[in-house]
């Protein structure tokens, strides 16, 4: 699935060239990404989170976007965000695709967890708030910077939602996540999470 042009516009547009930072990887975001970015600065990296041992049931899981993924590709797992991907257009040429995979951590499903994030929103806002929007690990820059695969996106559900003048912030989202794939015009997500907290991550 390609960043579609009305991600450019909500994912570009207004995360980044009205709001959005960038801070660079692999490092958790820092107090750097309150500068305007120029060009060559590399897109966003989530904030970085030690994995714990395997808690009880029901018990809340602070998460790393490594843990999303089966043990098997975690070791493929970087927290960067890759390349821009430019064909013989260069610049003008089309969007970067997303690797669409339902390949995720099974054990995750309807686990309470805690996972930090970049959001991107979906839809139009309400009254300035941000209340359905994707969880992802990095925001890049451009439309040629691949969207994260769907086994990286969590799709997310917030009743308090964010104000859209602070979409660009880091956030820690926590709520009980789900294998479950969704797709909008933005991309396709291999998981949701109805929030019961999202709060900005402080640096």
């Amino acid at each position: 699935m390609r960043w579609s042009h009305s991600l450019a516009g909500a994912f570009l547009c207004a995360l980044f060239a009205s709001l959005s930072p960038a801070a660079t990887p692999p490092a958790a975001p820092n107090k750097q990404a309150t500068k305007v970015p120029s060009k060559t600065t590399l897109p966003k990296t989530a904030p970085k989170v030690v994995p714990k041992s395997k808690p009880k049931t029901n018990e809340l899981q602070e998460l790393d976007w490594r843990d999303l993924l089966p043990e098997n590709e975690r070791k493929h797992y970087s927290p960067n965000a890759p390349a821009p991907v430019h064909g013989t257009l260069g610049e003008g040429g089309p969007p970067a695709l997303q690797t669409i995979t339902t390949t995720v951590n099974a054990d995750l499903d309807q686990a309470r967890v805690r996972l930090p994030g970049f959001i991107v929103p979906i839809g139009e806002p309400k009254n300035g708030i941000v209340r359905e929007f994707y969880l992802v690990p990095y925001i890049g820059e451009d439309i040629h910077v691949p969207p994260p695969p769907s086994n990286q996106m969590v799709y997310v559900r917030s009743t308090a939602g964010v104000a859209t003048d602070a979409v660009h912030e880091a956030y820690w989202v926590t709520g009980k996540i789900h294998v479950e794939t969704r797709t909008t015009p933005l991309g396709t997500s291999a998981w949701s999470l109805v929030a019961n907290k999202v709060e900005q991550y402080q640096y």
